[in-house]
């Protein structure tokens, strides 16, 4: 039987019991289908010192230089290899090409070790791309657990042992995902105990997903087995016949695992010894001196996610498992501010962390809530994250409990927190009066009033005065210092906001994991609870919900969202400007503009500004209460692939005065107005592989109007460029639009073209639609297949796809179904055997599907 390593938990540590039995000379299984065994002995492991952390963030070409614990990496093809902008490279000069880093100065015998692992582009011909990590290397012998990207996206996980130039596989290859999109992250972990078998476990699995239990677990005791001590390292092997594609690293450990008892298997029998303490001996890191931490803070209210193609937004705050570093400063709401900061005696507050911290440094939060306003100084490069599996949360709100009855309403005497209540980004102006062009809605006169407060986790609404409290609202008394709640408190948690900032970042490369930023009331000109400015930030695994205005607003170049949830902000989830390099992967913005401003200027899920090379994949914009994704204001160079705009308020996705954009593989369904909104985009738009279906607007609406690039009056230009701007016509097309399915709609037209300005016909700006599906309840509805801009005057309408082709020329191997009725989007995607375009190779590689690949709508 094989021996199985299952988990145990002593004293805070997880450990691993790892029991012998007879094996043959390698035994393997998927770890999560093993039968039990008879066990002989047990030997339980515990997670000691750190060995390796990389996190890549550090700029290096011809290598990948030193990890900050590790030491020198050693690579077999130093030109293959780079690092930047948090990621380490290892580009293959050539099919067929295998490549290494690895740590010499790290060597260790039981061992577990994780690495994040992306995937820019999935291969479309051969066996697809390996990568993976080596334990116990030594005289070109090692144990290896690899994952593989073949075509189509599926991911596999194998075990393997190296003898020089002998590969015997120990846990053969399973499958573990298919449909991989480009530029997934992939998590694996690997473990190595032992010498009589060794004992070696993996498991591998998308990043965003649940961590699954171990997948591949093996014995081996063959003679060529590894049974010493050997360095850690990362590989990747590129197929033969596979195109040359990069594979990146964007995070490296490892940890010593160190025995902790050993005893025999079956129950002991009574003898006349003593009967020892039941207290098991506790691992190296569970020493009984390490305080407790506190209490895991309320969660925060969940969000639907209906319709949703994938899982996407931040792990379950509580839920990552980030590495601690060696002389990683630790910080837990048991501390002190005068104690060392290390794990056994960890400071209090985040902010002194932060002010004692060398740039570089590592802060751990341990599990409970911070009402804290951080400041990150300039020259301070510093990673805050949680600690492994436990909840982290920075809180801008404090309980108040003083409440008297007063008549119908209940009143909490001596609140002396007044917040600025302007309603644009100037602080101390007064709102627009340009129709179309104001913050406030006057159905919602509060909306810029930063006051929050929640009974029972019930976000209560602000009225304008004490005669307007009803149930579920309050009004704050400024004058008299009192808050007025119309809801009964007695027995339920009431909070109220009193922290403006959560953090203001003053240095480049911050990073911020695996924390919830919560219940802050930043006003509109203070920008968001988190602000910087500084570039090459990363937030992964963050949460930004229920704040007054912003949840987090971001400049500089290369910064990073990835797996990021912004939920229920009272203007905006995400807010960059000039933030040049910025990427948003794994984003799900839900519920912001909770406080109803208007659409125009700003409000929704996110909003891009004025920021060139902008990539948005793998997202999510559901029931936001204006846009979901808008970018704006001279925007270069968009890439947005692999994302669902659902439920939102406003437009799905509007790109608006800006330039150059790849819109592939997205699904923009049931916004209430319209789906794909392109309004003065220049530079040319390629629209492949969308679904864009039911949207209360136009699904699909291309339009120009009278602004123009060099109009120096016109607002939105982006002032760091020369002026006029050639990249900034805002003269819409040329746009290729192909392989989309667009459906139903309440809106007038199924492809709708239009100038305002009367002065382009669809033609002279180049638009060109062919091999899309459109779909139509009935013939007359929407009322017009086509509205096609002739320039001056009025545009030409159509009523059918045949007569639009005729008079045209465009769309001649497209299908329009009539009386087609509403279907889901997955129903949809069944249409993709219909007549469609091949994928040219340039959109390919950001869908990850083979060149030449003919598909309608998204997949």
């Amino acid at each position: 039987m094989p021996s199985l390593r299952a988990p145990i938990t002593v004293a805070g540590a997880v450990l691993f019991a790892v029991t012998a039995a007879c094996v043959p000379a390698i035994s393997a299984t998927a770890a999560t289908a093993a039968p039990a065994a008879t066990t002989t002995a047990s030997t339980t492991y515990g997670v000691g010192p750190q060995l390796v952390s990389d996190a890549f963030s550090r700029t290096t070409s011809n290598g990948w230089g030193a990890a900050p614990v590790g030491g020198a990496y050693a690579v077999n093809s130093a030109s293959s290899f780079s690092t930047g902008s948090g990621v380490g490279t290892m580009k293959p000069s050539a099919p067929g090409a295998t490549l290494t880093a690895s740590l010499p100065s790290v060597t260790a015998a039981d061992v577990t070790t994780s690495a994040t692992i992306d995937i820019p582009t999935i291969p479309t011909s051969g066996n697809g791309v390996f990568a993976g990590v080596q334990l116990r290397a030594t005289g070109g012998s090692y144990y290896r657990a690899n994952i593989r990207v073949g075509t189509g996206g599926v991911l596999t996980l194998a075990i393997v042992r190296v003898n020089g130039s002998t590969q015997t596989t120990v846990a053969p290859e399973l499958g573990i995902a298919s449909g991989l999109k480009a530029g997934s992250a992939v998590q694996l972990q690997f473990q190595a105990t032992g010498s009589s078998p060794v004992h070696l476990q993996a498991r591998a699995w998308v990043a965003g997903a649940a961590q699954p239990g171990w997948q591949l677990a093996a014995d081996d005791s063959s003679s060529t087995r590894l049974g010493s001590a050997g360095s850690i390292g990362a590989w990747s092997y590129l197929s033969g016949a596979t195109a040359v594609q990069p594979v990146q690293f964007d995070s490296l450990t490892a940890s010593a695992l160190t025995a902790v008892t050993s005893t025999p298997a079956p129950a002991p029998t009574p003898t006349t010894t003593p009967t020892p303490a039941p207290t098991p001996t506790p691992a190296p890191t569970a020493a009984p001196s390490v305080p407790a931490p506190g209490p895991a803070p309320t969660a925060s209210p969940s969000i639907d996610t209906t319709g949703t193609r994938f899982t996407t937004g931040s792990a379950p705050i509580g839920g990552t498992s980030y590495a601690v570093p060696s002389g990683a400063i630790v910080v837990s709401p048991s501390g002190s501010d005068s104690a060392a900061g290390t794990l056994a005696a960890p400071y209090a507050t985040v902010q002194k962390a932060i002010n004692v911290a060398p740039s570089g440094a590592t802060i751990v939060l341990r599990q409970g809530s911070y009402h804290e306003s951080l400041s990150v100084p300039a020259g301070k490069k510093l990673t805050v994250q949680s600690y492994p599996k436990e909840a982290v949360y920075l809180d801008g709100s404090t309980v108040v409990s003083n409440w008297v009855q007063s008549g119908s309403v209940w009143k909490a005497a001596g609140w002396n927190h007044v917040f600025d209540d302007s309603p644009t980004f100037t602080r101390g102006a007064a709102d627009g009066t340009t129709p179309g062009w104001q913050w406030i809605n006057p159905a919602y006169p509060m909306a810029s009033h930063p006051d929050q407060l929640w009974v029972g986790g019930s976000a209560m609404s602000q009225v304008a005065s004490a005669a307007q409290v009803t149930a579920g609202t309050f009004f704050y008394d400024t004058a008299a210092q009192t808050l007025v709640l119309g809801t009964n408190p007695s027995g339920a948690d009431v909070r109220a906001s009193d922290l403006q900032k959560a953090i203001t970042v003053g240095s480049a490369g911050f990073t911020l994991k695996g924390v919830d930023i919560r219940r802050y009331a930043p006003s509109v000109p203070d920008m968001g609870a988190v602000t910087d400015y500084q570039g090459g930030a990363t937030f992964e695994n963050v949460t930004f919900t229920d704040n007054a205005t912003t949840g987090v607003s971001l400049g500089g170049a290369g910064n990073t969202l990835h797996d990021v949830t912004v939920a229920r902000n009272g203007l905006l989830g995400v807010q960059a400007n000039y933030s040049d390099g910025l990427t948003l992967n794994g984003v799900l913005a839900s519920g912001n503009d909770a406080e109803h401003f208007n659409t125009s200027p700003v409000s929704g899920g996110v909003k891009i500004t004025r920021s060139r090379t902008v990539t948005v994949e793998n997202s999510a914009f559901v029931d936001n209460l204006s846009h979901g994704l808008w970018f704006d204001e001279s925007v270069d160079d968009m890439t947005v692939v692999h994302n669902d705009s659902l439920r939102n308020a406003g437009n799905g996705i509007v790109l608006e005065i800006s330039a150059t954009a790849t819109i592939a593989d997205n699904v923009v369904s049931r916004n209430t107005s319209d789906g794909l909104k392109l309004d003065d985009i220049g530079g040319g738009v390629q629209v492949w592989n969308n679904t864009l279906t039911d949207n209360t607007g136009r699904n699909l609406d291309i339009t120009q109007d009278a602004r123009r690039g060099n109009n120096a009056s016109d607002a939105g230009h982006d002032p760091r460029q020369v002026f006029p701007d050639p990249t900034m016509t805002w003269i819409t097309g040329p746009d290729t639009i192909r392989d989309n399915i667009i459906s139903g709609g309440s809106g007038n037209c199924l492809l709708c073209v239009e100038d305002y300005s009367h002065t382009f016909s669809a033609a002279q700006l180049g638009i060109d639609p062919d091999d899309n599906l459109y779909r139509r309840p009935s013939t007359s509805a929407p009322t017009w297949f086509g509205v096609w801009s002739r320039g001056a005057g009025n545009p030409a309408v159509y009523d059918t796809l045949a007569a639009f082709t005729a008079a045209t020329g465009k769309d001649a191997h497209s299908t329009l179904v009539e009386s087609a009725p509403v279907q889901s989007t997955t129903q949809l995607d069944a249409s993709a055997s219909r007549a469609a375009a091949g994928l040219p190779a340039s959109i390919a590689a950001l869908v990850g599907h083979a060149t030449g690949t003919a598909h309608l709508g998204a997949w």
